[in-house]
């Protein structure tokens, strides 16, 4: 396995094999970030898209003061709030979930209703400002612990464990 920093040494020198690995590394995380964010496959594609593109375009000011994961994920974020202030409002979609059931698997109804449940979660997670968001989605889909949270967002934990409490009232109020 090649080492983070001399993969990133030899992008900012403009090696495109090694752009392309550190692309490879992240496109899993980000990719189901963005599309827990967008909610459509195709937009989040776009995001992640444009993300590696930011990513691209910014590598050279990479200072390495965070992970590449952290920077890039910052990118991403940046791009999804720059999309809502352009789009002024949330597009649902309820197109996935009626799936062939197989012996042994859900039926249709009950994978309709998670489906259902998991769009109802992200569309209230949605409506939260976005730092709540962003908080809810390293917690909850990014699995980070608060330690890593707190790093990238630049506050202490104790605030972070606050924000993360008030982030979880607002949604259950938005849910009920």
């Amino acid at each position: 396995m090649v080492d983070e920093g001399l993969l990133i040494a030899k992008a900012k020198n403009g090696d495109l094999e090694a752009f392309g690995q550190i692309i490879a590394s992240l496109e899993t995380r980000l990719y189901r970030v963005a599309l827990f964010l967008c909610g459509e496959r195709e937009e989040a594609k776009d995001l992640l898209q444009e993300t590696f593109l930011g990513l691209h375009q910014g590598l050279p000011r990479f200072a390495g003061k965070s992970g590449i994961y952290t920077y890039t994920y910052r990118i991403l974020l940046n791009l999804h709030h720059k999309r809502l202030r352009k789009k002024r409002r949330i597009t649902v979609s309820l197109t996935e979930g009626l799936k062939i059931t197989y012996p042994g698997l859900p039926s249709a109804a009950e994978s309709f209703a998670k489906t259902e449940l998991r769009e109802k979660i992200r569309v209230g997670i949605a409506k939260l400002p976005a730092l709540f968001q962003e908080i809810i989605v390293l917690r909850y889909l990014e699995e980070l612990s608060y330690h890593e949270i707190a790093e990238m967002l630049k506050v202490n934990e104790g605030t972070l464990k606050s924000r993360l409490f008030k982030a979880k009232n607002l949604l259950r109020n938005i849910l009920s």
